[in-house]
């Protein structure tokens, strides 16, 4: 099961149903930051809805296509990242993260996410990362523009988000990019 140090004080884990009670709370305490952006937020008002988000990642990684962790700030949940499934055909995936909004600010996310996509090319062997982001969702942008990704352009009305549709700016990277930068 993947438990990766990012840092003296951060790392990914894999959550276990064990972690539900923290995963459920910081979600319910983040709601109103989480929902800004994120179209499950309201199909999680259980603890129930928890478990299944849990155990739907460890069925991704049994069926290794990919992974999702929970971000560990000083021995404490703080948020997640991870790949959505790998796209095979393509040897390709997407990265997604969020963070409370307590923790935001600190590089924790950008340091994650870049472990991610080093992780991508040097142990899954894919070819492209890429991470959408909602348009007007500029702390996430910043996390792609950091780490250098390539803004490959607008995705129109990409995703309904609570009554309404919001645009995502794609980026992207390539193997032959990240090694050469």
């Amino acid at each position: 099961m993947p438990q990766f140090q990012i840092s003296e004080i951060i790392s990914l884990r894999t959550l276990f149903v064990a972690d539900v009670p923290s995963l459920f709370s910081l979600v319910d305490n983040n709601r109103c930051l989480l929902r800004e952006w994120l179209p499950w937020v309201d199909n999680n008002t259980r603890v129930e809805d928890s478990v299944k988000f849990i155990e739907s990642t460890l069925d991704q990684l049994a069926n290794e296509m990919g992974f999702q962790c929970g971000i560990i700030y000083n021995g404490t949940l703080v948020g997640m990242c991870g790949y959505h499934p790998i796209n095979r055909s393509n040897n390709s995936v997407t990265v997604g993260y969020w963070i409370a909004n307590n923790m935001s600010g600190r590089g924790i996310v950008t340091s994650c996410t870049k472990f991610l996509v080093d992780y991508a090319f040097d142990k899954l062997d894919l070819n492209k990362v890429c991470i959408p982001a909602a348009e007007n969702n500029l702390k996430s942008r910043a996390v792609s523009e950091r780490l250098g990704l390539i803004n490959e352009g607008i995705e129109r009305e990409a995703e309904y988000l609570y009554g309404k549709y919001v645009n995502h700016v794609r980026y992207s990277i390539l193997r032959s990019e990240w090694i050469a930068s």
